[in-house]
């Protein structure tokens, strides 16, 4: 019997690098952020999923190995369009016509797998190395990537899917998979994506260094084949990692702490479930396939079809929850749950397989290649901040690392960063591993090519909030969750920072306000977080995004509370949405008396939803 299906490992690597296109695309363009009813963004994200359903019916017409390879080449064919696209229209419905290509394939594969160990252990292998592959381009996807050199692995890559692809042939003779087994595939993904094979997740969990943190997740998620291959060799009986993974998904549902000040961290022990779910969810993928069942290929096609779309439902499920204001930390252990209950009743002895070896052996490839030389690392021009007295500061609300096109601009969002020459940045929507967004740590990103260090506060999640990079000494770090407001959650992080021989207090936030401020109870909080740490003569800076208008009435709060406006000389100053003409005045920055502002840039580029702004501020 083959050992593993290079087929599926390969079509896997290509299917998952579309889903991460796909995703993102559903938020920024379908979406526009929060802009198109989540209904109507739902309806079309379920519509492609649905159709692969229509496969099982298409592969009684038609000979049997058609579908699969047509879907493959379809495939192949969205991929190489994507990486020739530039946003917008273009990508999007490549980007879709490209994932109900790969479900096609997919469930093609699951009708005619006669072997169906291999083609599990494949599907395995194929997450791995799209795992190891987004850990070592440090998740700067290459459709992401321009030029002629990120075509050089896509090539190569989508030549041995064609290859293999074609080259296969089933066997006569193999016992089947029950159909229910295949809905594993699906409903790994989702968990493979939110923590387990997340490298972006882990570089985000305190205590670790970036590169150590995915080097880790990497060298684990290739180990793990062996276990998708030989499960009985690596865990002798089904329920082991059935309960492994259970285990790992309430470890990271329970993953929040206080370290160094800063609430709702993800503490460093995560890193330990996220090994533990990799190894413990390929060793259910190993078990579940060998489930004996009857000779189906329609229902076992519709499993595939069905665990993908659970896949989906689940996904929105765990993401929209913030826009609902619902617990959400049930959707990854639910997940758990149901694919330990597939492998639970696995009878049939799982016959080892040599790839060990050879995962060992690839494990130490992915820790050099992630830890030590991180392909196209590219950190950008030596800079300095400005040197004329004054303190330039500037904030960004980066939209996860998205621009107005679809595309993932965080290399642009700190080139332009750079360029305004900031001491302290202030950083709202800061996403650092989310599947929805590509899963990847914008945050490492960003402060390292700035070459500034990055204190992290989670608001929406432990994942998902606001930042200060800065090149002063920091003398103090604590934050404060604001009261309920809109969907994601909202917080206030209180720097301090020492400036030309006085002590600073910078508090970033990004206001999250009900119902067009008819409740100013987070203006409220924030006016006494400020005069709290002005009382020593302390000056303080507030800035972020803060959606809201000079003049309105969380404006007059703030400005009882003795702050006052640095933006003022540069008014109108408009920063939303930032193309074509903004029209909104919602980035603001705030002083108070001893400080004044200067220079104030407002940049026209379009690489986030807002503008970035700066200011130099000098004391009286």
């Amino acid at each position: 019997m083959a050992r593993i299906r290079f087929d599926v490992l390969f079509g896997v690597l290509v299917l998952s690098d579309v889903l991460r296109v796909f995703l993102p695309s559903l938020i920024t363009l379908v979406g526009s952020a929060g802009e198109t009813p989540a209904e109507v963004m739902g309806a079309y994200a379920l519509s492609w999923f649905v159709a692969a359903f229509l496969t099982v019916p298409l592969a009684r017409l038609v000979p049997s190995r058609w579908p699969a390879v047509g879907g493959g080449a379809a495939l192949i064919v969205a991929r190489i369009v994507l990486q020739a696209t530039d946003g917008g229209d273009a990508q999007l419905y490549t980007a879709s016509i490209g994932l109900l290509a790969g479900l096609v394939w997919l469930v093609a594969t699951a009708m005619t797998a006669r072997e169906p160990v291999p083609a599990m252990t494949g599907f395995a292998a194929g997450l791995a190395v799209s795992t190891a592959l987004q850990a070592a381009i440090e998740g700067i996807d290459l459709v992401w990537r321009a030029g002629v050199v990120p075509w050089v692995p896509l090539l190569v890559y989508l030549a041995l899917f064609a290859v293999t692809l074609v080259r296969h042939k089933e066997t006569e003779g193999g016992e089947p998979a029950a159909p229910r087994a295949w809905l594993a595939a699906g409903l790994s993904v989702l968990l493979w994506g939110i923590y387990t094979g997340n490298p972006g997740h882990a570089e985000a969990s305190a205590g670790w260094s970036g590169g150590v943190a995915a080097a880790v997740i990497a060298a684990t998620a290739v180990l793990s084949v062996a276990v998708a291959a030989s499960p009985r060799f690596w865990t002798r009986h089904p329920l082991v990692p059935a309960a492994g993974l259970v285990l790992s998904a309430l470890g990271f549902a329970m993953g929040r702490a206080t370290v160094d000040g800063v609430h709702g961290v993800s503490p460093g022990w995560t890193v330990g479930a996220q090994v533990v779910g990799q190894l413990a969810l390929a060793g259910c993928l190993g078990w579940a396939v060998r489930v004996p069942g009857p000779d189906r290929p329609g229902r076992c096609g519709a499993a595939m079809a069905g665990g993908w779309l659970l896949f989906v439902v689940l996904m929105f499920a765990y993401y929209s929850a913030y826009d609902l204001g619902t617990p959400n930390r049930w959707v990854p252990v639910v997940t758990a749950l149901g694919v330990a209950a597939l492998v639970v009743r696995a009878p049939r002895a799982a016959e080892r397989h040599g790839v060990g070896v050879w995962a060992a052996g690839a494990a130490v490839v992915a820790v050099v290649a992630v830890a030590g030389v991180p392909l196209w690392r590219d950190t950008g021009p030596k800079w300095r901040p400005v040197d004329d007295g004054g303190l330039r500061l500037a904030a960004y609300n980066l939209r996860m690392g998205y621009g107005l096109d679809g595309t993932m601009t965080v290399t642009d969002q700190a080139d332009a960063l750079r360029k305004l020459r900031p001491h302290v940045v202030v950083l709202s929507e800061v996403d650092r591993a989310w599947l929805l967004n590509g899963g990847r740590d914008s945050l490492r990103l960003i402060s390292e090519r700035l070459g500034l260090r990055a204190i992290w506060a989670p608001a929406g999640d432990e994942v998902w909030g606001d930042a200060v990079l800065t090149d002063l000494p920091v003398t103090s770090v604590r934050n404060t969750p604001l009261v309920k407001g809109g969907p994601t959650g909202a917080e206030a992080l209180q720097v301090g920072l020492r400036w030309k021989g006085r002590d600073l207090t910078v508090i970033a936030t990004h206001t999250q306000p009900p119902d067009d401020w008819k409740d100013l109870g987070q203006a409220e909080q924030l006016a006494r977080l400020a005069r709290d740490a002005a009382r020593d003569g302390r000056q303080v800076v507030m800035a972020g995004d803060m959606n809201l208008e000079p003049g309105s009435a969380p404006w007059k709060v703030l400005l009882g509370a003795g702050l006052t406006d640095a933006l003022a000389a540069a008014r109108p100053f408009a920063t939303f949405p930032a193309a074509p003409r903004p029209d909104q005045q919602i980035d603001q920055v705030l002083v108070t008396p001893g400080l004044t502002g200067r220079d104030q840039t407002n940049e026209p580029v379009a690489y986030s939803d807002h503008r970035p702004i700066a200011v130099t501020l000098d004391a009286q």
